[in-house]
C-alpha cells in the first residue's frame, strides 16, 4: 500500500486510511468508514486507523475491524438529585459543543426513584472514538456526577430504562465533521480525503 504525500501529516493522527486493493485513500474519519464499509461494493477494504503520524510523513497504522463501526458506546455520569445533573448537562454541552473528535449526542436523563443515582448525563458517540472521547474528557478536566461507568452495554440499558430530559447533539471540531453519504461515495479514488 503506498500512501500519498501529505503536508502536516501529524494533523491526521486518529482519522482513517482505506486500502482499496489498486489504491489507498488517507484522511476519513469513522462514519465515513462506516459508510463504506456498509456498502457491498467496499466490503472488502481493509481500514487503517493512523495512531500516529511523524513530521516526514511516515505513519504507524493500527488495524480495524469493520465490525467495530458498527457499534455506539458511551459514557455516563450519575447523580442524586436533578439540579446537580442538569449543571453537568449544561457544563458539558458548553464545553464540547464544536471540540469533540466526533459527532455526539448528550442526553440528560431520569433513572427513576428507585435508583440510588436517579440522574444521568450521557455521551452517546462511535465506538471507534471511545479512546479519543476519553482524551478529550481527561484533557479538559471533565468532572461530572457521583459515580461514573460506560459501555457498549451500558448505553442499551440507558436507552432503555432512561426517561430522557433533554438532549443535544454535538458536533465535531470543524476539521472532523462527517461529509454526506454522497460527499464520501463521490471522493473515492481521491487519495487525500480531508486537508486536516
Amino acid at each position: 500500500m503506498k500512501l500519498p504525500t501529505l503536508e502536516h501529516p501529524d494533523r491526521y493522527t486518529g482519522l482513517y486510511v482505506i486500502d482499496f486493493h489498486d489504491t489507498c485513500a488517507v484522511g476519513y474519519t469513522a462514519e465515513e468508514v462506516a459508510m463504506l464499509a456498509e456498502s457491498e461494493a467496499y466490503a472488502h477494504v481493509k481500514i487503517y486507523r493512523i495512531y500516529a503520524a511523524m513530521p516526514d510523513g511516515t505513519m504507524e497504522l493500527v488495524g480495524v475491524s469493520h465490525q467495530k463501526f458498527q457499534l455506539e458506546t458511551g459514557l455516563f455520569f450519575y447523580s442524586l438529585d436533578l439540579e446537580a445533573a442538569r449543571r453537568d448537562y449544561d457544563k458539558i454541552h458548553r464545553l464540547a459543543d464544536g471540540n469533540l473528535p466526533c459527532r455526539t449526542q448528550l442526553l440528560l436523563g431520569g433513572l427513576g426513584e428507585k435508583s440510588r443515582l436517579p440522574f444521568v448525563v450521557g455521551l452517546a458517540y462511535p465506538a471507534e472514538y471511545d479512546e479519543d472521547v476519553s482524551r478529550w474528557m481527561l484533557d479538559n478536566e471533565v468532572a461530572a456526577g457521583a459515580y461514573a461507568d460506560g459501555g457498549v452495554g451500558r448505553l442499551e440499558s440507558i436507552r432503555r430504562d432512561a426517561r430522557v430530559i433533554d438532549s443535544a447533539q454535538l458536533h465535531a471540531i470543524k476539521s472532523r465533521r462527517t461529509r454526506t453519504r454522497r460527499e464520501v461515495f463521490a471522493s473515492v479514488g481521491e487519495p487525500i480525503q480531508r486537508t486536516a
